[in-house]
């Protein structure tokens, strides 16, 4: 019931108003054979709207790897933000993140939040923005079962330059802190123009949890190879 209110909440407002959609569409897929039997899948699908003082976005997000037929990677994440600005440059949020990762520790981590956020860059190089606030997260512990419920401090950031007409740099980062645990994000990447809606993009991920259950690692890396396509 948390899941399905979560996800209900998080596109009403995205699906509310009739305005124009962009988005963007990625795909990644390797397979090796040999000594080591190896398929890793990767995809993603974002999309975003702006409306007068209003600004929807939401993306979900899934990764599989499967090594000699045993999986070691199954994740899914849901996030969702909406911007209200008031201010030439400067914005209050609402956010919803849904994490379902099997091999973190956590059957689940599910978060919302508010705050205030920032555009201090906006060129035609260079983009950057900011923003801070509170919300409440639950997760799910993936042994005891047991779920935890506190509040949180939440930040993100994210950074963009126009390298040529044809590459771009990227940089995103998230925090999400509480009493039980502090979970990380980093997300460096380069996207290449290939040839019109068409791009390839290289990413490179670090997922880190301050407390996980035993037998966990706290981090998690993943670098994929996708083709994105946007419309």
């Amino acid at each position: 019931m948390f899941k399905k209110s979560l996800i209900a909440f998080a596109l009403f407002p995205t699906l509310a108003h009739g305005a124009e959609w962009k988005g963007e569409g990625e795909l990644g897929y390797t397979t090796t054979s040999g000594n080591t039997d190896s398929t890793t899948l990767n995809t993603k699908l974002g999309v975003s709207k702006e409306q007068d003082k209003w600004k929807h976005a939401a993306s979900i997000e899934a990764l599989k790897t499967e090594t000699d037929n045993v999986k070691s990677a199954d994740s899914k994440v849901f996030n969702e933000k909406s911007e209200y600005r008031f201010a030439e440059k400067t914005y209050a949020f609402e956010s919803i993140r849904y994490e379902d990762d099997k091999f973190s520790g956590f059957n689940y981590q599910a978060s919302v939040a508010v705050g205030i956020g920032h555009q201090f860059l906006n060129s035609d190089k260079h983009k950057l923005d900011a923003s801070a606030g509170l919300g409440y997260r639950k997760t799910e512990d993936a042994v005891t079962k047991e779920t935890s419920d506190n509040g949180i401090m939440k930040g993100d950031f994210s950074y963009a330059y126009k390298i040529s007409e044809y590459a771009t740099f990227s940089e995103k980062a998230l925090v999400e802190s509480g009493e039980d645990n502090t979970h990380l994000e980093s997300e460096t990447a380069l996207k290449m123009k290939i040839n019109g809606n068409l791009s390839s993009k290289i990413s490179y991920l670090v997922k880190n949890n301050s407390d996980v259950p035993a037998g966990t690692e706290k981090t998690d890396t993943v670098t994929t190879v996708s083709l994105v396509y946007g419309f």
